[in-house]
């Protein structure tokens, strides 16, 4: 059985712990080890709040032959730097999918992926590697999702989307069908996207607008 460590302190990470428990594989292919520091040094009370222990950080982490990883890290530029230091040194990183989440047959998954309970994925959508979904996030027929971009909660993008790498869209933020995102963008909370994002832009607003 794999050790799964899971890389941040912070709350999405203490939210992973616990949908990973209810998740496909926990206490069959793989347990939880515990947490990885990543990016962030936290006050002492805050990890405090962890439900389990903090192995070290990311640089100094020795990697064990057993080991995989989850990156929990909500951020889309510093998701990737982490993954990217322990993908340098030989870490493999395994897929998270809650029991509750629906997810189509057809759904092409990346590695390193985290879907969320309530998540609904529909037909031919095509996640990349490291993307993450919080609860609640439906994602349409034929959307694609670029690398390491983060979906918060209650976030709805609509059939045939295309959004591109280290994207954030906000909670509740809503896609319009053939809506596209370039990398980089990031979507406001409550957000309706009508047409396009340029990439590196941010948009706030019904309908999104740059500020």
């Amino acid at each position: 059985m794999k050790d799964l460590i899971i890389i941040g302190v912070g709350g999405f990470a203490r939210e992973v712990y616990w949908h990973a428990q209810k998740s496909h594989g926990f206490g069959v292919d793989w347990q939880i080890k515990g947490f990885l520091d990543g990016d962030v040094k936290l006050a002492a009370a805050d990890y405090e709040l962890l439900p389990d222990k903090v192995l070290g950080d990311v640089d100094g982490y020795s990697i064990c032959a057993d080991d995989v990883f989850t990156c929990a890290i909500g951020t889309p530029h510093a998701r990737k730097i982490l993954c990217e230091k322990i993908l340098t040194r030989g870490g493999n990183f395994i897929n998270i999918i809650s029991k509750l989440a629906y997810v189509m047959p057809t759904v092409e998954l990346g590695r390193g992926v985290i879907i969320s309970p309530h998540t609904d994925i529909g037909d031919k959508a095509r996640l990349g590697d490291f993307v993450a979904t919080n609860a609640l996030t439906v994602i349409g027929h034929d959307a694609q999702i670029g690398d390491y971009s983060c979906i918060m909660p209650h976030a709805a993008i609509s059939g045939k989307c295309q959004i591109g790498s280290e994207v954030f869209i906000g909670s509740g933020a809503i896609l319009l069908p053939k809506a596209r995102v370039g990398n980089g963008a990031t979507v406001g909370a409550g957000s309706v996207v009508l047409k396009k994002i340029r990439a590196g832009k941010t948009v706030f607003g019904n309908p999104a607008v740059e500020i």
